[in-house]
């Protein structure tokens, strides 16, 4: 892992066999980064993803084999019972530029990674929402 801050931004390039989620955990918290914004580009491998089913308040979560164009990757680092988290979102495309998307629970470098991390002034806390199944952004001052 490499990386580098330039003010409000951190620029990232990950080799192979990384895990983004340890290395974005590892660098957010060594730069005590309060919260940010991620978009990244890249290969990756060993990727599960999947989509929220909101009548059942549950992921239905997918692994895909093999190596995966990254072409887009969004997301946000926010605290859960002050813990850091990491809320991300891909589209990643096989080698018949054959398309796939949605939250991403892990994944590793296969060739590169190149991300960079916005930075927020602001600590951005999430708060369980029974109605949804999921803890989103509590944007209150005292949240």
């Amino acid at each position: 892992m490499n990386y580098r801050v330039d003010n409000d931004k951190i620029y990232v390039s990950l080799i192979k066999d990384e895990n983004i989620f340890d290395s974005i955990y590892e660098i957010a918290t060594k730069e005590k980064i309060k919260s940010g914004w991620i978009n990244g580009i890249g290969a990756i491998e060993n990727v599960r993803i999947g989509a929220y089913d909101l009548k059942n308040k549950k992921y239905n979560e997918i692994d895909l084999e093999g190596v995966y164009e990254l072409t887009s990757l969004m997301g946000n680092v926010t605290y859960n019972n002050n813990k850091l988290f990491l809320h991300v979102h891909v589209n990643l495309s096989n080698h018949n530029c054959e398309s796939f998307g949605g939250h991403l629970f892990s994944a590793d470098i296969n060739a590169t990674g190149e991300f960079i991390i916005q930075i927020f002034n602001e600590k951005i806390n999430r708060t369980y929402d029974s109605d949804i199944g999921l803890c989103l952004w509590n944007l209150n001052k005292n949240g």
